[in-house]
């Protein structure tokens, strides 16, 4: 088991990293002194550099077969990686959509284009992502390494949720919550597709296709079933 030690101290580290610089105490006072714009690239890069290394612990980890990769396991990353690139991109195109939590829609509608499907989307698109790599590999680095980063995703929801009640206030929060759903399509009222548009549909599109062209290249493993 001593092989898959670097995967399990770069995926603590990256946990034990981007937990400390999220939290208020630490948060706060670097948003006071960066700026917000600046905080955001800075917890960006923080954030790209500890998913370097965990992919680095991931491809040092040896083979340990739990389940044979069957050629229809491998078609489940083609099948929801499309929703988790077009929630990513709508993330961007939206206000309030992010992972900030700082912000709740000032418009009429309460929950404009993504967030009339989820108030999550870069949370799901993270749970979307871990969850159907999982399943397609099949290894124990591969359950370690694509199950961290599953419960990863799936405790930004209420981590989100906490820092936007923190930061707006329970009342205005609760609002917006009870318009906006956590589960995607799962909220009272229509989905905005209007305020959606076909902007972060051709953008995740475009990023999926991107993906798929460079998968091999870049990961080593062909991407199509």
């Amino acid at each position: 088991m001593t092989g898959f030690l670097p995967l399990i101290v770069t995926m603590a580290a990256f946990l034990a990293v981007h937990t400390a610089i999220s939290r208020p105490r630490i948060r706060d006072p670097l948003i006071a002194r960066l700026g917000r714009h600046w905080y955001g690239a800075f917890h960006g890069i923080v954030s790209l550099a500890g998913m370097a290394a965990v992919f680095w612990g991931y491809y040092a980890s040896p083979y340990l077969e739990l389940w044979p990769p069957l050629m229809a396991f491998r078609a489940v990353p083609a099948l929801l990686m499309p929703l988790a690139c077009i929630l990513t991109a709508a993330s961007f195109t939206t206000p309030c959509a992010g992972l900030a939590g700082d912000c709740l829609p000032d418009g009429r509608n309460p929950a404009p284009a993504i967030l009339s499907i989820t108030r999550h989307p870069v949370p799901w698109a993270l749970v979307l992502w871990g969850a159907a790599h999982l399943v397609a590999n099949g290894d124990l680095a591969g359950v370690l390494f694509f199950g961290i980063f599953l419960v990863f995703g799936a405790l930004g929801v209420p981590l989100v949720d906490m820092r936007r009640r923190r930061l707006c206030g329970d009342e205005a929060s609760k609002r917006f919550e009870a318009a906006s759903p956590t589960m995607p399509f799962a909220g009272p009222g229509p989905v905005d597709w209007k305020g959606i548009g076909w902007k972060p549909v051709l953008l995740g599109l475009v990023l999926y296709a991107s993906l798929m062209l460079t998968h091999e290249w870049v990961i080593g493993v062909q991407p199509w079933p």
